[in-house]
């Protein structure tokens, strides 16, 4: 089908010219999904992210530095971190912990949402299903950091040590690479 120049909006056909870097900062991103089987292999790419997207990485942030604080808390009553690699940063000051564990989770996050139609393995898994695990995650750990601040709260409030193992046998995960006391 043959248009006539005044028909189309656009003159000759924009995949011919390579896209370059700064090109997304000129036009407007149109590409949310995939359009055609052939774009769909096995690294998948678009130009615009799901808002839903946006918000979980917003909140894994906000999550990280809600856990860097907390820990830094139970640092400071007696506690200990049970991650070698986040040990090493506490070891050089409470500000390059936070910064440091803030840093670790801003560089992956982009990379993430960059290959978020990838899919894992061969399966129907992508990498986008990553996210809401991670937030998941995120807030058992807080949780679990709420419940060692309360009870470290209350044995210093009794000047006695803590004692876990009762208040840990109720809870089946013996150690979620948290914290321990």
């Amino acid at each position: 089908m043959d248009h006539a120049p005044d028909d189309c909006p656009r003159s000759g056909d924009r995949r011919k010219r390579p896209t370059r870097p700064w090109d997304a900062f000129r036009s407007p991103a149109r590409r949310q999904r995939h359009r055609r089987e052939a774009d769909l292999g096995p690294f998948s790419f678009v130009d615009r992210y799901d808002k839903s997207l946006g918000i979980m990485i917003l909140s894994l942030l906000i999550l990280t530095l809600t856990d860097g604080v907390l820990t830094m808390i139970l640092i400071d009553l007696f506690c200990e971190e049970a991650n070698p690699l986040m040990a090493v940063l506490i070891e050089h000051g409470p500000m390059t912990f936070v910064l440091g564990k803030y840093l670790m989770t801003a560089v992956c996050l982009p990379i993430l949402l960059i290959f978020q139609h990838h899919r894992m393995f061969g399966t129907r898994f992508r990498v986008r299903h990553f996210f809401p695990i991670f937030i998941a995650l995120y807030l058992s750990l807080l949780a679990y950091q709420l419940f060692l601040l309360r009870k470290t709260s209350e044995a210093i409030h009794r000047r006695s040590p803590p004692s876990f193992a009762t208040d840990a046998d109720r809870f089946s995960c013996p150690n979620l690479m948290t914290r321990s006391c």
